[in-house]
């Protein structure tokens, strides 16, 4: 065969294999790569059609090696366009995601207590929950539906905490469901309780602009019971007339990681929880307009928490008749740029027979003081918020009252309330970009150590003042 043959061959081949690679790589029946919203798309198509046109009629380049730099050019562009635009589909899964850090500086008032080195004003760069996202939802046909998620958490900067454990393929909402237009869904898996869902029925009340502001979770102070549980069975429904509702059944087997420290000078400091702590949750909400109200309720069986004894939750297997259990209402009003939103809540502990457990001088756990409890703490919330164009603005307020009740038949410590305020700016530098700055200010009594949600850990009777600047991606 004549080299001219040979490289008119070659060409053929190329042209072949350039559109073969094309519809491979760039069909969207296929792959589903979301880019029609940009105008980089068409200057990337044609970009690329260009190259391979380039690569296909070189009368140098021999068809192995034509080849390889077709397959490596297709490739690295299949690759490079789901990083660099928004809304990425492929497949039958949908790639999101948001990368959230800041700058915080953080102050802290110790109050006359001595504090590690660790414990005392810094700054640091802390995550502000970044996100890594795929999900999938499959139409069964007659109104039914599959839901497939994995969602894991991933890190800009240390929050302090060990977070090796935490940054794992699954550790954020992860399930699997089935669903009705009509019905609703049913997820199984880790996914959030429906205590802590109940917030969003009530109007958007979490939707602060990042963690630094925030005043939910199970170190600040409201809504320490709602929790992401991994042996979650979940219903949520559809909207029929405005009403919603969410439901759901922790099976106990990780409660003991998802609600409770396992801290303190009783049984779950040294061994497990020696009874399943199962969890039932519920919220009801109604949304007519502008105005949002909702109610949610919780009770955790086999658990009991000493309220006075620590702010953060703390639930606990002790030996003894136990109840725990928690409700909150709340509502919000939008109108135009504005909301405005207020909740309350209420937690109830109660132990009868406990005790607690002490070491021997052997080593030898052994039964120690008898322990009985029967406490209730309020909280309230506040917050208030201005949105318009890129600018968004929001103020926000929470509040402990003291802890009320007995101990031993003697009064509950005193000084367990705290306040949270603060403000937060968050400006859109895109649809996907933006800037948000924060102040918050955390004043805790003698025998209380709330903290702000990006968890910054305070002792007992310190305060915290702290400025965040930062910005957030999301994909």
């Amino acid at each position: 065969m004549s080299r001219r043959s040979a490289q008119g061959r070659a060409v053929k081949e190329g042209v072949q294999v350039s559109s073969n690679l094309h519809a491979h790589f760039f069909n969207a029946s296929q792959w589903e790569i979301t880019l029609r919203r940009s105008h980089w798309a068409d200057v990337i198509a044609t970009a690329v059609r260009a190259a391979l046109g380039h690569f296909c009629s070189h009368p140098n380049l021999s068809l192995t090696s034509m080849k390889k730099h077709l397959i490596a050019l297709a490739i690295a562009t299949s690759l490079a366009a789901p990083s660099a635009f928004a809304d990425v589909e492929v497949g039958p899964f949908t790639i999101y995601g948001t990368l959230q850090t800041a700058v915080e500086s953080i102050n802290v008032d110790s109050n006359g207590a001595v504090l590690a080195n660790t414990a005392v004003s810094q700054t640091r760069l802390a995550d502000q929950t970044s996100k890594l996202g795929f999900k999938t939802k499959i139409d069964l046909g007659e109104g039914m539906f599959a839901l497939g998620q994995i969602e894991s958490r991933v890190y800009l900067g240390n929050n302090g905490s060990a977070t090796d454990d935490k940054a794992e393929i699954g550790g954020r909402n992860t399930f699997l469901g089935l669903g009705n237009a009509n019905a609703g869904v049913v997820r199984l898996g880790r996914y959030d309780n429906a205590y802590k869902l109940s917030l969003k029925q009530m109007g958007g009340l979490t939707d602060n602009l990042n963690d630094a502001s925030g005043d939910t979770g199970d170190k600040q102070i409201l809504n320490r019971l709602g929790a992401r549980q991994g042996d979650l069975i979940a219903y949520e429904s559809p909207k029929w007339g405005g009403f919603t509702v969410n439901a759901s059944y922790n099976l106990g087997k990780d409660s003991t990681g998802s609600i409770s420290g396992g801290k303190g000078d009783d049984l779950a400091k040294f061994t497990a929880a020696t009874e399943l702590m199962t969890q039932f949750a519920a919220g009801v909400g109604y949304k007519v307009g502008g105005f949002s109200v909702g109610l949610g309720t919780t009770s955790i069986n086999n658990a009991s928490w000493q309220l006075d004894g620590a702010s953060k939750a703390d639930a606990k297997n002790y030996r003894g008749e136990q109840t725990l259990q928690a409700w909150q209402l709340g509502a919000s009003y939008s109108m135009g740029d504005f909301r405005v939103g207020v909740v309350t809540e209420r937690i109830n502990s109660k132990l009868a027979g406990g005790f607690k457990l002490s070491t021997s001088a052997a080593g030898a756990i052994v039964q120690g003081a008898a322990l009985a409890f029967d406490q209730y703490q309020t909280t309230h919330g506040l917050v208030g918020a201005y949105k318009k164009g890129p600018l968004s603005v929001e103020a926000r307020y929470a509040m402990a009252d003291e802890v009320s009740g007995s101990v031993n038949g003697a009064a509950v410590k005193s000084d367990t309330g705290a306040t949270q305020w603060g403000v937060a700016v968050g400006y859109q530098l895109h649809k996907n970009v933006q800037l948000v700055g924060s102040y918050t200010r955390v004043d805790n009594k003698k025998n209380a150590s709330f903290t702000s949600a990006s968890g910054f850990s305070l002792d007992k009777g310190v305060d915290l003042s702290q400025l965040a600047l930062g910005v957030s991606v999301a994909f």
